[in-house]
């Protein structure tokens, strides 16, 4: 061996020694590597119906894994997103607050990143659906939904298409606490709850009074972003106990010192389309005291 091929020997050994163990191995490296890192932080979608849909990326443990946060109205998701070296896979688990559990595997193609999850359902039953994410720019991306077939192939055709846009912190605390609506409401219902109804907003909480007795307490969250405007309130107490824990899906339009507000019966999956009553909906006409 010549002088001159022993010393590049030499140098490739030194580059590998010198390289930590471990290197290359994490979840973080391979985000970076493939140039998906713009996907960390806050996104917010309007789905068909209206609703908002809340999607959260962030780093834990190191970068060595991802945790995933959704919310749909009364739908929570929480999971974790990991590079497995041993099979040289990016899974990613998770829970729902339906009793759902879900497993997954996160790929890329032609269109951009795929996030393949299976879900099992209370009743063990399981989906399958592919997650596509394409990338718009830095502050949006699109994300198709696709049924994947008992043979493993994706559909032909994407169940449906949402558009994503990051959301600035402080811009979604400020709005999640419900300032626009901070203060006391008074006013009635049409629905044959007569008398005086009462709204106390304040700082993300809110308490109602109905005219003959407490009615609840709990949060508020805004969506200021859709039209209508969307309000939904987590109760925490009630006089009907029935109603502990359930959220109300809500949409309010305010003029002025005038608030109208069509809430769901708490529980309900269905969110007011109109201002209008019925479907177990109540209309407010409020006003700031």
């Amino acid at each position: 061996m010549s002088m001159r091929k022993m010393f590049l020997v030499i140098a490739v050994f030194l580059a590998v020694s010198v390289v930590p163990v471990g290197a290359q191995e994490k979840l973080g490296d391979f985000v970076a590597e493939y140039g998906y890192d713009w996907m960390i932080g806050n996104w917010s979608a309007t789905g068909d119906d209206g609703g908002q849909i809340e999607l959260e990326y962030k780093w834990i443990l190191d970068k060595c894994a991802m945790c995933v946060n959704v919310k749909m109205g009364d739908f929570k998701y929480h999971g974790m997103i990991m590079f497995v070296p041993s099979r040289e896979e990016i899974v990613q688990l998770g829970a729902d607050n339906m009793g759902g559990t879900w497993n997954g595997t996160w790929t890329e193609d032609y269109d951009g990143a795929v996030n393949r999850n299976k879900r099992l359902e209370t009743d063990g039953t399981t989906e399958t659906m592919d997650m596509v994410y394409t990338k718009v720019d830095n502050n949006s991306f699109k994300l198709k939904q696709y049924a994947v077939e008992s043979d493993g192939l994706r559909a032909s055709q994407a169940r449906g298409e949402l558009t994503f846009k990051r959301q600035k912190v402080k811009a979604m605390q400020e709005a999640r606490k419900g300032a626009e609506l901070d203060g006391t409401w008074v006013g009635t219902t049409g629905e044959g709850y007569g008398g005086q109804w009462t709204f106390v907003i304040s700082k993300g909480k809110v308490e109602i009074k109905g005219p003959d007795y407490d009615f609840y307490s709990g949060a508020i969250t805004l969506n200021t972003k859709t039209n209508p405007k969307q309000a939904e309130f987590k109760i925490d107490k009630c006089s009907m106990p029935e109603y502990v824990g359930e959220t109300s899906l809500s949409i309010y339009k305010l003029d002025g010192k005038k608030l109208t507000l069509a809430a769901s019966e708490p529980g309900s999956f269905s969110r007011p389309a109109f201002f209008e009553s019925g479907g177990g909906a109540m209309v407010f006409s409020l006003n700031r005291k």
